[in-house]
Formats: structure tokens, C-alpha cells, sequence
């Protein structure tokens, strides 16, 4: 197993950095006139925010919805007059949101890493990352020394912890968000990468893929943080890999065609868009890693799938916000960070498409023509048939990000969509089940949104069968948090 671990170590993010002497940031002069998006991609304050409580703005807070929103994001793009170079590098800010009562009460901190530190402490970018060069005044001796701890949060057994791509999750106190380390599932796993998004089974249970190069690891871990099974897979290409999908008795990996043979610094330079292996997907055996099989699909690009389940015939399907060619990973939001914007092409826009996966033959793809990303699923229902994907939709023609709220109904195949308008930039919503209810349907859809014309952050609470009604209610925070990636509710 330790050769294991040396090849994942020898495979990240942070391979032949140390001695870089390339520039980490981009300096640039500010734009004469700000846009009110650039509030989405501002730094957050030094120390987080200390709790407070948000005003009711609009509407009646469910009774049943108790409990706290957590989410995570880049928070920091700017030291001094230099800019980050990539929205992916910026540090970890994590937010806990805790509703009871009625009564909102956010708080967010920064996870306490080692490129955190020293960033802070020097006033200026050092640490390598996804599309950052790095300083040769920054010493890389493993991947949690780059880990930027800003994508996802995941729960387990009340101990919150700050995902990343490349290197350990950050367990943090769930009330307090102190951070309290790198967490080692296994002592011969210290530094395995620990993907951003784990996939949690309704019984609790969470599954999870290590990726490095062509190899990835899979971690079975119970529902109380119990490290049960780690086994490899052999994707045979090193494709991007942020996310991936499971059913009741099968874990997916989707192997795309944006492939990084080299992994130089900075580690999206390296990657090509090779189109003529088409999407392909691994379907392993939960209870047995040998047992697999391929599935072959035309060439797509993905960065979030929802959640898949199997027919009785054994056909698999799940769904995807699915990209005719690499987006957003490539740019970065570099222009975004320094409050500029180019405008948006039509071809960078996903598809929430339905993939079907046959017992044998190649796999298909079903459009639903929803314009969007980050797909949710309601969480008592992974790996499970179901009714609902919720997605952040309605792209805007005048800014950066999305004004919109989309329900699609895989049953009727209709869609229930709402869209705020381009005072708004929304955020990923989650799925809240209610109280005594038995369907997706009977859920809280809670989310947050940036006000532009408010200038503050609101968190936002949709009854997930009638979305086009509008909110059911509005916390408004007396300021405005840099827009995130994922989060999670507990």
C-alpha cells in the first residue's frame, strides 16, 4: 500500500513545484468603474465573519425547517495590487448558516491551511494550484501543503470537514468552524486525495474516489467516520475527474475526454481536449471492486452529475449538466476576479441531460434543453429512482452566473423554473426533506443568493414542487460573502 500512496502523491497537484520560480497572481490595474457582480468575487474579510443574525426580508420561514446550511467557496483574490489567477485557488471560506425558530444566524471562516498561513503572512499568492504557477518561496512536500480547502463540506458523525481536489478533507468544529487538521482515514493514506464530492448513501454510509493520474482509489467509509474498504480502479487515462456518481449497487466514474498527461505547473495548462475517446464510464461492483464494466458515450465534458439509480431490467441511468468542450475550467474566472467580464458564448452553456446506461451496447444521451449547473438531488433518495433534479439555471446575458432556479421532473418530464432576474446571482440550492413526507417532492429547496441591487447575500427557501411560485422566504444578511461552490445541510 505505501507504493500505492507514492504514486498518488507523485501524480498531484503539486509535482515539480518547489523550485518554480514562475509567478504566482496577476497583477492588474481595478477597473475605472466596479460592476455590481464583482461583490460575487471580492475578498471576504481577513478573520470571516462573526455571527449574526440576518433579517426576515420576504415571506413566512417553514416551522419544520430546522437545522443549518454549510457551505464552502474561494474567499480570497486579491494581495495588494496582485490577483489570483484562478477563482479554483482562491482559500476555503466556510459558512454556517443555522436556522431555527425562523431565525437565521450566519457565521463563515477560512480553513486554517498552510497555504492560508503563509499567503497571509507574506501579503501575496506563493502556494502552486489548479491554474496558479507558484513561488519558489513556497515549499511543497506533499498535496495538503497546496490544498486550498474551498470546494465542498461534507458531515460525518456532527464533525464537519472542508473538501478540496487533490489532497486531504479539513475536519472543522460544526459549531465553532475552528479548523482542526488534515484528516488520515488510514495511516498509510495520510495526504490521499479525497475528491470534493463524496457520495452519501441514505443509511449514512459515504463512498469516495482518490484520484491520481490514471489510477483512482475508492474509500468506503461508514456512516459513523469508520474507514472500511480502499481499493484501486485503473481508469486507463489521466482525465479531469471532479465529480462522479453512484446507484444502489454500482459506483460510476466518468471518464471524459479532458485528459493531462504531464500535470506541470499550473495544472490546467496541461490539459487537451481529445474528443475522439468519447465519454466513457466505469461501473464498478460495490461489493467487489474487480467486478466492471465500460459504457461508451459521445464525447462530452462534465463538472456535477445528480445521482443515479437502476431499472429492474438492470439499465442505469443518472443525469449531468453535460458540455459540448472544455468551459470555465480553462478561463478560470481570471477576468471575473478583477471585476471584468468579455461577455457570454452560447457555447459554454451545460445541459441537464439524462444518460442512460444499457446492460450492453453504448450508453445514450437525453437533453432536456435546461440550461444550468450544480445538480442536487434530494438526499433520501441517492441512488434511488426518483422525481426531482434541482439545478441553478436561466443564465445571464449581462453579467457572470446564473438568475435562476430550475426543478426538472424526470417523471412528466416538465420543468418548474423561477427566475429572479439580473439583480440576483444564484448559488447551488439543496434539498431540505419535510417533515413526515415520503417523495422528493415534499422537500425545502434552501439556497443562496447575492442581491446586487441590495448589495448583500440573502439565503432563499423554495417549496421544491412549486418553484415557479417564487420564495416561500428571504434572510438578508446586513453584507455581502463572495460567491461559493457546494455545501451541504445537517
Amino acid at each position: 500500500m505505501d507504493f500505492t500512496r507514492r504514486h498518488f502523491m507523485e501524480t498531484g497537484i503539486g509535482l515539480g513545484v518547489a523550485g518554480s520560480v514562475l509567478s504566482a497572481g496577476t497583477a492588474a490595474a481595478s477597473p475605472a468603474k466596479t460592476p455590481a457582480w464583482h461583490l460575487g468575487y471580492q475578498n471576504a474579510p481577513i478573520n470571516g465573519f462573526e455571527a449574526a443574525e440576518m433579517q426576515l426580508a420576504y415571506g413566512q420561514p417553514p416551522a419544520d425547517l430546522n437545522g443549518a446550511l454549510f457551505r464552502n467557496g474561494p474567499a480570497q483574490f486579491q494581495y495588494g495590487d496582485q490577483y489570483a489567477s484562478h477563482w479554483f485557488d482562491g482559500d476555503g471560506l466556510v459558512h454556517r448558516i443555522a436556522i431555527d425558530d425562523g431565525k437565521a444566524v450566519h457565521k463563515a471562516r477560512f480553513v486554517e491551511t498552510k497555504k492560508r498561513r503563509e499567503e497571509l503572512a507574506a501579503n501575496a499568492f506563493l502556494a502552486p494550484g489548479f491554474g496558479t504557477l507558484g513561488d519558489e518561496r513556497f515549499s511543497v512536500e506533499g498535496p495538503d501543503d497546496v490544498n486550498a480547502a474551498n470546494t465542498s463540506v461534507l458531515m460525518i458523525n456532527g464533525e464537519l470537514h472542508a473538501l478540496w481536489e487533490a489532497g486531504s478533507a479539513f475536519a472543522m468544529n460544526a459549531d465553532t468552524l475552528e479548523t482542526k487538521g488534515p484528516k488520515t482515514w488510514r495511516d498509510d493514506l495520510k495526504g490521499m486525495p479525497f475528491l470534493a464530492h463524496p457520495k452519501v448513501e441514505p443509511d449514512g454510509r459515504i463512498w469516495n474516489l482518490a484520484v491520481g493520474g490514471s489510477r483512482v482509489g475508492i474509500y468506503r467509509i461508514s456512516a459513523s467516520g469508520t474507514l472500511e474498504d480502499f481499493g484501486l480502479v485503473d481508469i486507463g487515462r489521466a482525465a479531469y475527474i471532479h465529480d462522479w456518481t453512484m446507484s444502489a449497487r454500482h459506483l460510476i466514474i466518468l471518464v471524459q475526454p479532458w485528459i493531462n498527461e504531464n500535470l506541470r505547473p499550473p495544472v490546467v495548462a496541461g490539459f487537451e481536449w481529445q474528443p475522439q475517446h468519447g465519454l466513457q464510464m466505469l461501473i464498478v461492483d460495490k461489493d467487489d471492486f474487480t467486478n466492471q464494466r465500460w459504457a461508451q458515450a459521445p464525447a462530452r465534458m462534465f463538472f456535477h452529475t445528480g445521482s443515479a439509480w437502476e431499472e429492474a431490467d438492470g439499465t442505469l441511468k443518472f443525469d449531468a449538466v453535460l458540455y459540448k468542450r472544455p468551459v470555465l475550467g480553462v478561463g478560470g474566472g481570471a477576468d471575473e476576479i478583477r471585476g471584468e467580464w468579455a461577455g457570454r458564448q452560447s457555447a459554454e452553456d451545460g445541459v441537464l441531460t439524462q444518460i442512460v446506461i444499457p446492460t450492453r451496447g453504448d450508453a445514450s444521451l437525453i437533453e432536456t434543453g435546461l440550461i444550468g449547473e450544480f445538480p442536487q438531488v434530494d438526499p433520501r433518495f441517492r441512488g434511488k429512482a426518483r422525481h426531482l433534479t434541482a439545478m441553478v439555471s436561466g443564465p445571464s446575458q449581462i453579467q457572470p452566473g446564473s438568475t435562476g432556479l430550475a426543478v426538472q421532473d424526470w417523471r412528466s418530464g416538465r420543468s418548474d423554473v423561477f427566475d429572479f432576474g439580473d439583480q440576483r446571482m444564484v448559488e447551488e440550492f439543496l434539498f431540505v426533506p419535510k417533515r413526515g413526507g415520503s417523495s422528493d417532492k415534499d422537500a425545502w429547496l434552501v439556497g443562496t443568493v447575492l442581491n446586487l441591487k441590495a448589495g448583500k447575500s440573502e439565503v432563499c427557501v423554495f417549496d421544491a414542487a412549486r418553484v415557479s411560485d417564487g420564495p416561500v422566504c428571504i434572510w438578508q444578511a446586513d453584507y455581502s460573502w463572495p460567491l461559493g461552490f457546494h455545501g451541504t445541510w445537517a
